[in-house]
């Protein structure tokens, strides 16, 4: 059974990722429809954005992490994104290219499945 303190994290994330999501899809769909930016690149750089908007929020207000920042915490968070973002990547070409789905309801699903393997990866390699 979950815990008090897991669930309170979940939903944490989950707000912080909201917010990061909007930063995310705001960015681009602006790029995509705006400046005809390709939805991989566009998908990219609105990820990027949304990442470095949660990071802080994530640290102090979902895991309530009180030690100093280590540089060796902010590699790990970094590295937990890229990893992400290249799986992002590639579902979201599945989607598009093999199945045909519109780039911007593809990028929707991409975040939702990102953001599933992020709280766990988070939770357990950088803020332990």
């Amino acid at each position: 059974m979950l815990n008090t303190k897991l669930i309170t994290q979940i939903f944490k994330f989950i707000t912080v990722g909201f917010w990061s999501t909007m930063i995310n899809y705001g960015i681009f769909y602006i790029l995509l429809e705006f400046f005809s930016i390709h939805y991989l690149m566009a998908s990219a750089i609105g990820f990027v954005s949304g990442v470095f908007a949660g990071y802080g929020f994530n640290r102090k207000w979902t895991f309530k992490v009180q030690k100093e920042k280590k540089y060796t915490e902010i590699i790990k968070y970094y590295t937990v994104y890229i990893v992400s973002l290249i799986l992002g990547l590639f579902f979201l070409t599945i989607l598009v290219d093999v199945l045909g789905v519109d780039p911007r309801i593809a990028n929707i699903l991409a975040v939702g499945f990102t953001t599933c393997t992020n709280f766990i990866a988070i939770k357990i390699i950088v803020f332990k």
